[in-house]
């Protein structure tokens, strides 16, 4: 897998809005079962194509996700205010081998008249990464590349009872990856172990 595919998206192999290749058996399971539940809504126009914007929740890249759960680090958080006294100097910071689980929550409110439906589309998604050798650089107050490293991914896509999308993986290469601003979507990154 190349470094520039790193999303959930990707690695769930969740497909994007103009995929030749058929979904998942799960996935399909997945659409059969909303549209039952959106069935009994009177939509005032045709029905928006909700498939496409819950795979836009997913366009999620794992280097941030990683990095959100990094910032929590005490050895990090020194290195981050350190650059930002030194905006121009370089900062690389070995990181030991550990793990990072999380959780989050990403969901979809249908509104009608600007009304919300009583139920959401909600998912919870879980991942665990494992990180070998990872080197950050770090500049002006901010972790801007990857730049050695690889990790083990694995994680689960849930709705409600149902397994949309389960995934292991790895060893993935992290060499280079860049890291873009932390995502606005609501995460519960969770602790490094």
């Amino acid at each position: 897998m190349n470094n520039s595919s790193l999303s959930l998206r990707t690695l769930f192999s969740l497909p994007n809005s103009g995929a030749t290749t058929p979904p998942s058996n799960q996935w399909q399971e997945f659409q059969s079962r909303l549209g039952r539940e959106i069935k009994t809504i009177k939509w005032p126009a045709a029905m928006p194509d909700l498939a496409s914007k819950i795979g836009e929740l997913f366009n999620v890249e794992l280097p941030d996700l990683m990095v959100s759960s990094w910032k929590k680090a005490r050895e990090l958080q020194e290195a981050l205010e350190e650059s930002r006294k030194s905006p121009e100097e370089v900062i690389v910071l070995d990181l030991a081998e550990h793990e990072i689980t999380n959780e989050y929550h990403p969901s979809i409110e249908i509104r009608i008249a600007g009304l919300p439906l009583p139920k959401k589309i909600e998912f919870k998604v879980q991942l665990v990464t494992a990180l070998k050798g990872i080197n950050l650089k770090i500049q002006a107050g901010t972790i801007t590349e990857i730049q050695a490293g690889s990790c083990d991914f694995e994680g689960k896509i849930k709705y409600e009872d149902l397994t949309i999308a389960e995934k292991k993986v790895g060893p993935l290469k992290l060499l280079g990856v860049g890291v873009s601003t932390i995502t606005k979507q609501k995460q519960e990154p969770g602790p490094v172990k």
